[in-house]
């Protein structure tokens, strides 16, 4: 005997652009900066449907708010801060001289 399973879909009702927009909204100076920071380390995990979607309406929130430095928060994105070590390989760290043959 086979049992059927209906399975319904939740309907999401909340709207995530003002549940951030009101959170955004408390946060001062450097605390947006940090937030922003915390958001995009956030979405690069694995997170439910639902958490990616509170997360993208902050950063879209943070990004939208006026005044915000836009050059930082590209910063805070790509994480380099000189083309040095955005160009950096793993071999450019090894500066042991090689051994005199003999």
């Amino acid at each position: 005997m086979s049992r059927n399973f209906k399975y319904e879909e939740k309907v999401d009702s909340r709207d995530y652009k003002l549940e951030a927009r009101d959170l955004v909204k408390a946060l001062k100076g450097l605390q947006m900066y940090e937030m922003y920071e915390i958001v995009t380390k956030g979405l690069q995990r694995s997170n439910s449907e639902t958490k990616d979607k509170e997360l993208t309406a902050v950063k879209e929130a943070i990004e939208a708010q006026r005044g915000i430095d836009t050059f930082r928060l590209g910063r805070i994105l790509t994480g380099y801060k000189s083309s040095m070590a955005a160009g950096a390989r793993p071999q450019d760290g090894f500066t042991k001289p090689a051994k005199k043959k003999v």
